[in-house]
């Protein structure tokens, strides 16, 4: 019997490995991942890119909605946006009131004059990195836009998740947030994807309710 059982194993074993390596190479896997801080506590609004180190075949691509920063109630929505390179983002205002959005990031360096109620012509953005956002009007309004040279990308959630279909192979990973110093979870992690995959990663230190930024105040 215990013969048996041994062979079944091996058996077993031996139908997975074939089966994985009879999968498409461009099968997708899903990764999913949780990170929280020190303290446990959720982390919103964390961006990871995955940059593949193999060719990926077109099919394989992921399709990204139209990039939008919006100015809802005197906030930019999303907090957050993440893009790839060559993307244009559109800024639409939504609120019955002027805003001067601008940046003087060397990644790109803008400004969008006073307007209301209407959506400026949008901005192409064509070169990697973090560029930070605010308004000459509300000096509290306070966004960021992560324009990434990979198309895998995403953003935890409120609860601290992020989901992604990944084609299988090996990525290096990078990781940002307004909060983290350095920018970084880790330096130049290689991931391999060969099937789906569920991680909890932490952070090092525990970070603060937020990053400065109000919701917005007073009647200008």
């Amino acid at each position: 019997m215990k013969k048996f059982l041994t062979t079944l194993a091996m058996s077993m074993c031996l139908l997975f490995q074939v089966a994985q390596a009879q999968l498409p190479a461009d099968t997708l896997m899903t990764v999913e991942i949780k990170l929280v801080d020190a303290d446990i506590n959720k982390v919103e609004n964390a961006v990871f890119i995955f940059e593949p180190l193999f060719e990926v075949d077109s099919a394989a691509l992921p399709q990204h909605p139209p990039a939008v920063m919006n100015q809802i109630n005197k906030q930019f929505v999303p907090h957050v946006l993440v893009v790839r390179t060559g993307t244009k983002i559109s800024f639409p205002n939504a609120d019955n009131l002027f805003h001067h959005v601008y940046s003087f990031s060397p990644t790109k360096q803008f400004e969008l004059k006073l307007y209301k109620e209407f959506t400026a012509q949008p901005l192409t953005f064509d070169e990697p990195g973090i560029v930070d956002i605010g308004c000459n009007i509300h000096d509290w309004m306070l966004g960021y836009i992560v324009v990434a040279n990979s198309p895998f990308f995403a953003k935890t959630n409120n609860e601290g998740d992020i989901a992604i279909e990944l084609p299988r192979g090996d990525y290096k990973v990078t990781f940002w947030h307004p909060l983290v110093e350095n920018s970084r979870l880790f330096s130049k992690k290689i991931l391999s994807v060969h099937e789906n995959m569920r991680v909890t990663w932490q952070l090092d230190n525990a970070l603060p309710d937020d990053d400065g930024f109000q919701s917005g105040f007073g009647d200008y």
